[in-house]
C-alpha cells in the first residue's frame, strides 16, 4: 500500500518508515521515481474526478504530468584521460 507524505516531511517520514520496517524485520524497499509519480499521478487523477474545480489539484497534477515527460537521464560515457 503506497504511503504519500508532503515534500518537506519525505526524509523524516521516509526514515522513519525505514526503522520501523528494520525494527519488525520487514524488507523495506524505495519506489523508483518514475514508479512513485505514476502512482502519484494515479491519486491525484481520483483527486481531480472527485473535485475537478479545484485548481490546486490541477496545478500538481500537471507538474507531475510534466515530470513523467522527462526521460530519464542516460549514463555519460567515460571520459579517456
Amino acid at each position: 500500500m503506497p504511503v504519500f507524505v508532503c515534500r518537506n516531511c519525505f526524509r523524516p517520514a521516509e526514515l522513519e518508515f525505514q526503522i520501523a520496517c528494520e525494527a519488525n524485520q520487514i524488507p523495506y524497499r524505495p519506489l523508483a521515481i518514475r514508479e512513485s509519480l505514476r502512482l502519484l499521478r494515479d491519486f491525484y487523477r481520483e483527486r481531480q474526478a472527485a473535485s475537478p474545480d479545484d485548481p490546486r489539484v490541477a496545478g500538481v497534477l500537471a507538474d507531475i504530468e510534466r515530470r513523467l515527460s522527462i526521460g530519464a537521464v542516460e549514463r555519460a560515457p567515460k571520459l579517456d584521460a
